[in-house]
């Protein structure tokens, strides 16, 4: 962790003696973000750091990623969080981009009504909510049903609602079980009389590869914008992994900060990202988790990452 934080300090002091001969014009630098945790390093960043006069930031907050990642691609955003997967079908698909750190490794669960699920096979012949078909969430549910030998089709209803209209009906007791993210967690099991928090999908992925993080989401930049200002890349991922420590360390204001933006109470939000993995690990480790979970999407559902696993040059 020492030596993680004195390399951040020595990128942040190079860049600060290269924005010292710059313009006194600042750089105008786009971001867009869902309201998700990943997003508030940046919100930090907006409100609480003390960013190089060089450095003029503008945060979008929107959930329309496919829209995000059209303005990527055409340049008129120069970073995105968004899904690991995303990112990984876009490059496959030709657009210039690198993926600059994934941050979020945990952030899903399988909460149940009326019963609670001790094991996979207590879903048998269950409703199975899920948001997206052919999604992330769809291809954890099934890879984690076969691997504890349920035929996803035949043993489970899998039944596909968009959220929040899928958490909403499971709070109304109208299905038996449903795979949610954070915070619709916590929101559903404060207002659903019956709901039970079942299974931790991350646990249940340690249980097959001995490491409960996921992947899911990442900070991407435009590629243009990292080969043409090298320097106010490293200052922005830089910031970021301070804003994720801030995060960390102060979970009251962060939610707060939440809150503000995100239009939820704060003590909700507290209490959602105590279970949520918002952490940024070594680049050789973040790769290997990374590859693993590409290569078993690969196997069962190759059109999400965009049919191969990316090259070397998807990482920053």
């Amino acid at each position: 962790m020492l030596k993680k934080k004195k390399l951040i300090t020595s990128i942040l002091i190079i860049s600060f003696i290269f924005l010292a001969v710059l313009p006194a014009a600042a750089k105008e630098i786009n971001v867009q973000a869902p309201p998700v945790p990943a997003a508030l390093p940046f919100l930090w960043m907006q409100e609480e750091a003390e960013l190089p006069a060089a450095v003029d930031l503008n945060i979008n907050l929107s959930s329309d990623h496919q829209r995000g990642m059209s303005l990527l691609a055409q340049n008129d955003i120069d970073f995105l969080i968004t899904g690991t997967n995303v990112g990984a079908n876009a490059y496959n698909r030709g657009i210039n981009l690198k993926m600059m750190n994934v941050n979020i490794w945990g952030i899903d669960y399988l909460l149940t009504n009326g019963f609670k699920a001790e094991n996979w096979q207590d879903l048998k012949g269950k409703d199975l909510a899920i948001p997206l078909q052919g999604g992330p969430l769809d291809f954890l549910a099934r890879y984690l049903a076969e691997k504890n030998g349920l035929d996803p089709e035949k043993d489970l209803n899998l039944v596909y609602r968009a959220l929040p209209g899928g958490a909403q009906l499971f709070m109304a007791g109208q299905l038996d079980a449903i795979v949610l993210p954070e915070p619709l967690v916590t929101v559903s099991l404060a207002r659903g009389a019956s709901a039970e928090m079942s299974m931790d999908i991350q646990k249940e992925w340690a249980k097959i590869h001995g490491d409960e993080r996921i992947p899911f989401v990442a900070l991407f930049a435009n590629g243009d914008f990292t080969e043409e200002y090298p320097q106010f890349t490293d200052i922005i991922n830089g910031y970021y992994k301070q804003g994720v420590d801030w995060v960390n360390n102060n979970p009251e204001a962060a939610a707060e900060l939440a809150s503000k933006h995100f239009n939820m109470p704060a003590p909700l939000l507290k209490k959602s990202y105590s279970r949520v993995n918002l952490n940024i690990y070594s680049d050789s480790e973040s790769r290997e988790l990374t590859e693993l979970y590409f290569g078993e999407m690969l196997e069962m559902y190759p059109e999400l990452i965009g049919g191969s696993l990316p090259n070397e040059e998807f990482y920053y």
